[in-house]
């Protein structure tokens, strides 16, 4: 992929992003459902595939990650990722802290 168009990919997805940010921030109830309605979805669908891209191989390694002088353990970054984002800040969120805290301002963990 040339520097132009990974430079466009780029910014289309922050700028959804951004617009889901700002929908959920600042929208009413209506539009909150809407977006409840179409963007968990559309959210977990792509969750599942990034995840499913990075499932181990039979070595116990993530192929996406592992190159070839180096070979990545599993679980990946993109695992722990996903695990940060979707099960402990859940838990997190289900004990007092903001719900919509970005994890820039959520505190440090450890």
């Amino acid at each position: 992929m040339d520097k132009h168009l990974a430079s466009t990919l780029a910014d289309a997805v922050y700028q959804r992003l951004t617009y889901l940010d700002k929908l959920v921030a600042n929208g009413d109830v209506s539009s909150k459902a809407a977006l409840a309605d179409t963007e968990i979805y559309r959210l977990t669908v792509a969750w599942r595939r990034l995840l499913g891209q990075h499932q181990p191989d039979k070595h116990g390694r993530c192929p996406q990650c592992s190159g070839w002088w180096l070979r990545r353990r599993h679980p990946c970054s993109v695992w722990t990722t996903a695990h940060k984002h979707l099960i402990v800040a859940d838990a997190q969120s289900s004990s007092g802290l903001a719900r919509y805290a970005s994890p820039a301002s959520q505190p440090p963990r450890g």
